[in-house]
């Protein structure tokens, strides 16, 4: 006659029928798989417990670098300027091309930034002042503004800029008052010559 597992006989071969329990206790569970650790940097493997890569040295517990900031690069443009003297024919006559305008940057901070020329008897203080030297006269007091989004990113918005505001090659200025999403090297063309380049951000520089 069978034997339980706690030294009982018994008449029926799955369960004891004196004390219940199984006659044959069941195996025990295979151990969990370990998942394979790898290098972040170079993406060989990784002993258990292993804070140091023996291959190339990283730190395994080192935070990752936060994502890059975001900035745009203020310039002079001469193919922009000869695009807006085309469309806007003899009554550019007056503006020049600027002899010397070197670059400009931005850094992107907060909630949003305004771009435009600073205006003391109006009390404009755009964080993006293009007043210069020198002064690019298309570029209106109150031009466009930059909005953070909530995932890292910019959207731009003309606010009813005199001249509107256009982005890369497309032949047509944005929707005044109407969100656009930026992405790392868009240009944004305002003013006679002014171009903001669009630099930072998850991608980097452009």
């Amino acid at each position: 006659m069978p034997t339980c597992p706690a030294g009982h006989e018994s008449a029926t071969t799955d369960y004891c029928d004196e004390c219940g329990v199984p006659m044959s206790p069941s195996p025990p569970s295979p151990p969990s798989p370990r998942t394979a650790r790898h290098c972040p940097a170079c993406r060989e493997g990784l002993e258990d417990g292993a804070r140091f890569c023996e291959v190339c040295g990283h730190d395994s517990r080192k935070p990752p670098p936060p994502p890059a900031a975001w900035s745009v690069v203020a310039s002079a443009d001469r193919t922009w300027f000869a695009q807006v003297c085309r469309r806007e024919g003899p009554d550019v006559g007056s503006v020049t091309f600027p002899q010397y305008c070197p670059p400009r940057t931005f850094d992107l901070v907060g909630g949003q930034m305004t771009i435009g020329r600073r205006s003391r008897s109006r009390g404009i203080e755009p964080e993006i002042d293009l007043s210069g030297p020198p002064l690019d006269p298309g570029v209106s007091t109150l031009h466009a503004v930059l909005l953070a989004t909530p995932d890292g990113g910019w959207d731009l918005v003309d606010v009813g800029s005199r001249n509107g505001t256009v982005i890369n090659d497309n032949p047509h200025p944005i929707v005044p008052n109407a969100p656009v999403r930026l992405a790392v090297g868009d240009r944004i063309l305002i003013g006679a010559w002014t171009v903001l380049t669009v630099c930072g951000g998850v991608g980097g520089h452009p």
